[in-house]
């Protein structure tokens, strides 16, 4: 027979890190040190998903993670598809 106790909660580490992809390094300083970026001014919270976009730890900048991109031109692109939907959206509804 085991000796679980079914009353008790499961126990699970809590001082370990939840494992991390590598990160491209950072195209301003070089250093291998960013965070994954949840939600950001251009793109919402969508925008940092489809565009892996991490922040550098040493010199806070926001680049692609994968690539090690500037998101320059992503920005300018992401904004301009959202721009055509918007007023795609708008014609439609008012004619």
């Amino acid at each position: 027979m085991s000796n679980l106790d079914p009353y008790r909660p499961p126990a699970a580490p809590i001082d370990t890190l939840p494992p991390t992809e590598p990160v491209a390094n950072c195209p301003k300083c070089g250093a291998n040190v960013a965070t994954k970026v949840g939600y950001n001014w251009w793109g919402g919270a969508l925008g940092p998903k489809l565009f892996h976009v991490v922040k550098c730890g040493n010199c806070k900048a926001q680049y692609n993670g994968r690539t090690g991109a500037k998101l320059t031109g992503v920005i300018i692109g992401y904004q301009a598809v959202v721009l055509v939907v918007l007023l795609g959206a708008w014609l439609a509804f008012h004619r």
